[in-house]
C-alpha cells in the first residue's frame, strides 16, 4: 500500500504499516489520538485503510484542553473528519487547571493521558514523528536527564497498563508535509504551537532553524542517537533486573544488598525498585540523598523519607514503599454488623461469633474503630500487664508505617481489641463476638498473619 513518491525519505505509509504488522494482532482495539493537526490526519489517513488490512478495530479520541479560544473549532472539525472518513470519534473536554501548578504543557499532557487511560482499547496510536524525537531529545538534556529520559520516545510504551504505538516517530515532518499536499489532506493549526513561552516551540522554532544550517540532517541523528539511548537504557534495566535477584522480596527491598553494591549500581537499582513501585523518578541530586539515608542509618533506626505522595521507608534492614495517610481522627461506628469495611485503613473487620469473644452484655457503650493517634495503652491478658500499644506494636515487629493502618476497636474511650495483640480480658466471655481483621492491602499483612 505504499504511496507512488519518489522520495530518499521514509514513506508515512509504508514505515506505518511496518510498525503496524510488528505490534498490532488482529481483532485489538486501536484508539487514535487526534488533534486535527497535520500529523494526527495524516496517521489516521493511513491506518483508516491499514485497519482493514490488519483487522483491527480503529477509531479517535479528540482531547479538549480548553486553552484555545479556537479549541471548539477544532473538536467540530475532528467530528467532521471522521464522520467523513466514517471512523468512530469521542470528544473528551479536560480540566487542565487541577495541575496548573505542573504549568500548562505539562498540565495538558497530564489531563490528556488520564483521558486515554478510560479508553477501552488495548492500543494508544500516536502521530510523533522525528521531529518530535529530536525536539525531546534536546529538552530532556536542558533538564539534565538521565539515560531512560535521553532515550526519550520509544515506537512502544506503556501508558497506565495500555500499549502505546508511534508507527511515524522515524518519519520526518516534511514527509508528513508532502503525504497530506498530495493526497489532498486538510488539517487545523493551533495557534499556541508558533508562541515560543513555551519550552518545545522555543526548541522547534528558535534553535533548530539555526542548528539545521550548520548540520542539515540533525533531525536524523539525534533520532540515531535516542536509539543508542534506549538501548543503553534497556542494558541498565537488565542489569537492575540481575542485581535485584536476591534483593527485592515482594514490596521490599534489602538495604544490606543495596550496600553490597556500587554506588552506580546501587542507584540504577534503587531507581527500578521505585519504579516498579509506580514512584515518580526523582531527580539525581533527590536519589542521592535517599541512598546516602538509607544505607547510613543506624541498623536499629526506622527511617522514613517523603516523595511524590508516598514514604520511603527503612525498617529492620527493609526498604518499602507506603502511602502516605493522616488518619488521627479517623472513627467509624459498629452498628452490630457482621462485617465493617474500612478502606480507609485498607481492610474489613468480620464480627464472627465465638466462645471466649467479646461479651455484649459487658458493653455499656457504643463501640467505634479508630485509628492509631499515639499514646495509647492497651492489657492484651489476663496475666498481663498494661503497656503503652507502641511497645507491643515492636515486640511484635509491626512496621512502623502499619501501626497507623490498624483498626483499633474502643467500648466508650476505652481500648478493648487490637487485631495481632489481643483482648481486653474484662470484656471476654463465654459466649460473645470475635473480631477479625481481614487487609486488602500488602502493607497491612504482617498485622493479618499475627492475628
Amino acid at each position: 500500500m505504499a504511496s507512488s513518491r519518489k522520495s530518499r525519505y521514509p514513506d508515512p505509509e509504508s514505515v506505518a504499516e511496518q510498525v503496524a504488522r510488528r505490534h498490532l494482532v488482529p481483532g485489538e482495539r486501536v484508539v487514535l489520538g487526534l488533534s486535527g493537526g497535520l500529523d494526527s490526519v495524516v496517521l489516521l489517513h493511513v491506518f483508516k485503510k491499514l485497519a482493514l488490512t490488519l483487522g483491527v478495530e480503529l477509531s479517535c479520541l479528540h482531547v479538549n484542553h480548553g486553552i484555545s479560544p479556537n479549541a471548539h473549532l477544532w473538536a467540530e472539525f475532528c467530528s467532521n473528519l471522521c464522520s467523513k472518513w466514517d471512523v468512530p470519534l469521542k470528544v473528551e473536554r479536560v480540566d487542565i487547571s487541577i495541575h496548573a501548578d505542573q504549568g500548562v504543557e505539562a498540565a495538558a499532557r497530564i489531563a490528556r493521558h488520564a483521558a486515554f487511560e478510560k479508553q477501552d482499547a488495548q492500543w494508544i496510536l500516536l502521530a510523533q514523528h522525528q521531529d518530535d524525537q529530536a525536539e525531546t531529545l534536546l529538552l530532556q538534556l536542558f533538564r539534565g536527564a538521565g539515560i531512560k529520559g535521553l532515550a526519550s520516545m520509544g515506537e512502544v510504551g506503556c501508558l497506565h497498563g495500555k500499549k502505546k504505538l508511534r508507527p511515524l516517530l522515524s518519519v520526518a515532518r516534511k514527509e508528513l508535509e508532502a503525504y497530506a499536499k498530495e493526497n489532498g489532506l486538510e488539517w487545523v493549526d493551533d495557534e499556541s504551537n508558533l508562541d515560543q513561552r513555551y519550552d518545545r516551540n522555543f526548541v522547534r522554532h528558535g534553535l533548530f532553524p539555526l542548528i539545521e544550517k550548520r548540520y542539515p540532517a540533525f533531525k536524523r541523528t539525534l533520532s540515531r542517537s535516542c536509539g543508542l539511548l534506549a538501548e543503553a537504557s534497556n542494558l541498565l534495566s537488565d542489569l537492575a533486573q540481575i542485581d535485584s535477584m536476591g534483593a527485592v522480596e515482594g514490596n521490599a527491598l534489602s538495604a544490606s544488598r543495596l550496600a553490597e553494591l556500587s554506588e552506580a549500581r546501587a542507584k540504577n537499582l534503587l531507581r527500578h525498585f521505585l519504579e516498579g513501585c509506580g514512584v515518580r523518578m526523582p531527580s539525581e541530586r533527590r536519589l542521592c540523598e535517599m541512598l546516602k539515608q538509607l544505607l547510613n542509618a543506624r541498623r536499629d533506626a526506622s527511617v522514613a523519607i517523603g516523595h511524590d505522595g508516598v514514604e520511603i521507608r527503612l525498617y529492620k534492614g527493609k526498604i518499602q514503599v507506603v502511602e502516605q495517610h493522616s488518619l488521627a481522627n479517623f472513627c467509624r461506628p459498629w452498628n452490630g454488623e457482621s462485617k465493617l469495611d474500612l478502606p480507609e485503613l485498607g481492610g474489613s473487620i468480620f464480627f464472627d461469633q465465638a466462645e471466649g469473644g467479646i461479651d455484649p452484655a459487658k458493653l455499656a457503650l457504643p463501640l467505634t474503630v479508630r485509628a492509631r493517634a499515639g499514646g495509647e495503652r492497651f492489657r492484651p491478658g489476663k496475666n498481663r500487664p498494661e503497656k503503652a500499644l507502641k511497645h507491643l506494636f515492636q515486640e511484635c515487629n509491626i512496621p512502623p508505617w502499619q501501626r497507623y493502618r490498624v483498626p483499633l476497636l474502643y467500648c466508650g474511650d476505652r481500648l478493648i481489641w487490637v487485631p495481632g495483640i489481643g483482648m481486653d480480658p474484662e470484656f471476654k466471655g463465654e459466649n460473645g463476638f470475635l473480631p477479625r481483621w481481614e487487609p486488602n492491602s500488602p502493607q497491612t499483612c504482617d498485622i493479618a498473619k499475627k492475628a
